[in-house]
């Protein structure tokens, strides 16, 4: 089973219930591990003001933490990043970008774009 990890743009679209999220999701939902990364379950608490939604939300997915490896990976892919002159990625994003890679997880977003140019980011 892979691991399909939301960003926080995807995420905070399927609480919405935005419906071309919720379909491209079908998906993934019945065959794969749904996750998102600490930062951003911490975004979404601080936009969705809702406690029971994000309690049923976070309940029912994996959140992949920033730990050692990620920070790890964050710091070389800015780097690599600023090294060609690339680096104009919200921290988040990196941060969501090294914790995927680091958890071997496939990235979904709806700006893959704003991805482009992580080396070792799986996209769906």
């Amino acid at each position: 089973m892979e691991k399909i990890c939301l960003d926080y743009e995807a995420a905070l679209d399927f609480l919405r219930g935005e419906p071309t999220i919720l379909e491209k999701l079908k998906y993934y939902v019945a065959r794969e591990e749904i996750c998102v990364t600490s930062p951003t379950l911490f975004n979404l608490l601080q936009t969705i003001r809702k406690p029971e939604v994000m309690t049923a939300f976070s309940n029912r997915i994996t959140i992949l933490p920033f730990d050692r490896s990620s920070a790890q990976m964050a710091a070389t892919l800015a780097k690599e990043l600023d090294d060609h002159g690339e680096l104009t990625k919200k921290m988040e994003d990196l941060i969501t970008a090294a914790i995927c890679i680091s958890n071997d997880a496939f990235l979904f977003s709806r700006s893959n774009s704003k991805y482009d140019g992580v080396k070792g980011l799986r996209k769906v």
